[in-house]
């Protein structure tokens, strides 16, 4: 995000002290409620302002599995029908059905929702690291060195709770973009996660390849774990891998690094008042088995309208219990036993679709469908994670 691309309602000191709304955080979650609330016809939206620490903004992408369907689809810049994994002794490829895999830029994503949002006279943009939130007397602001500023309901994407609650470890990643000189990728389908690729020295990771066209695609080497790589490792496995399963002569042409947290939010996200509400990060929209977020964020969005609009409440946090219970079993199983991991997921997509996986990971199963995933599982060391054994 620049500053050429945000017309003329941005500014590098407050605009007025009192707003309707004030979002804190211009990324995934903060722009995707503010053209929400813009664009929502039963909401008498009177003054917006966006906070955000500076007009710049580090470009990502975003991956999601979704019917075509969605708000965004004008955005999505790939999908792919088929989802592919592999480990060793197991190859799996399946049709999605109704739904797709797709790919989203930050880039695309935030000059389409700035330009929404620059073209509306009832919205300020902010740029101004956030000291504090807060609702002394009753009354909620945000506190910034250039002044308090005051709202009715204030929104913020800010963890109000450590980050290292516990089970924590991160999924890091470099990625390349590589391109050709002969075809040798599938355009129609999504490599999720690859394990043919061992490493004693490293028990977790994976490969994740996303075809562009059948010379150009993104590879991707990701790992989850407590602690970061440094950047020869990520190179050194993806140059290993390349070699051993892309076997032709390729050009780098540009290169993606990032790290998303997986951790729980805590069992209470407690508010400084009923009207500052978490979104994004602090309200646990990254999932955190998995480190998608995007339509969570979506789900959270629709929350939050139907909220304001007296019709429903707001999940705190975003997922049900049982799910918090399954995401905190699976970061645990990752601490304590990583090298039996890449045989946890090998199972996972040998006796499961890949679409009823989706599902599950998307927290949009029944109970008696978890419990099938679940049974068709390793359960060793499960039953070890929940006896809170460490043989």
């Amino acid at each position: 995000m620049n500053n050429g691309c945000l017309g003329t309602h941005y500014s590098f000191i407050p605009m007025r002290t009192h707003y309707q709304y004030i979002i804190v955080g211009a990324g995934c979650a903060g722009l995707q409620l503010a053209v929400a609330l813009v664009r929502e016809k039963n909401l008498s939206l009177e003054s917006l302002l966006i906070v955000e620490a500076t007009a710049t903004h580090e470009e990502k992408t975003w991956c999601f599995w979704y019917p075509t369907n969605h708000p965004f689809e004008h955005l999505v810049k790939k999908s792919w029908k088929n989802i592919a994994f592999s480990a060793p002794g197991v190859s799996v490829k399946e049709d999605l059905q109704s739904m797709r895999y797709q790919y989203i830029s930050s880039e695309d994503f935030y000059q389409d929702q700035l330009l929404v949002l620059q073209q509306d006279s009832r919205v300020d943009f902010l740029f101004e690291p956030v000291q504090a939130i807060s609702a002394d007397s009753g009354i909620n602001q945000v506190v910034t060195a250039k002044g308090n500023i005051s709202a009715a309901y204030i929104f913020h994407s800010q963890p109000s709770y450590p980050v290292s609650e516990k089970p924590f470890l991160w999924q890091h990643f470099l990625g390349w973009e590589i391109e050709t000189a002969t075809d040798v990728f599938d355009v129609d389908t999504a490599t999720m996660m690859d394990f043919s690729l061992t490493d004693t020295a490293h028990p977790l990771f994976f490969h994740y390849i996303l075809p562009f066209s059948s010379r150009r695609a993104l590879v991707e080497c990701t790992f989850f774990s407590v602690n970061l790589c440094e950047k020869e490792v990520y190179e050194q496995l993806l140059t290993q891998y390349i070699a051993k399963f892309i076997p032709v002569p390729f050009t780098i042409l540009s290169k993606e690094v990032g790290k998303i947290p997986m951790s729980l939010p805590p069992k209470k996200l407690i508010a400084e008042s009923s009207t500052i509400i978490p979104i994004g990060t602090a309200a646990g929209c990254i999932k955190a088995s998995t480190g998608y977020s995007f339509t969570r964020c979506m789900k959270h969005t629709q929350a939050i309208l139907g909220w304001l609009k007296k019709e429903n409440e707001i999940p705190h946090p975003v997922s049900a219990k049982r799910f918090l219970f399954y995401d905190r079993l699976f970061l645990t199983l990752i601490q304590r036993y990583p090298q039996q991991m890449p045989g946890i997921f090998a199972s996972l997509f040998k006796n499961n679709r890949v679409a009823f996986i989706l599902q599950f990971l998307a927290e949009q199963t029944n109970l008696l469908q978890e419990a099938l995933i679940f049974i068709r599982l390793p359960k060793r060391y499960f039953i070890k994670v929940l006896l809170n054994r460490t043989k």
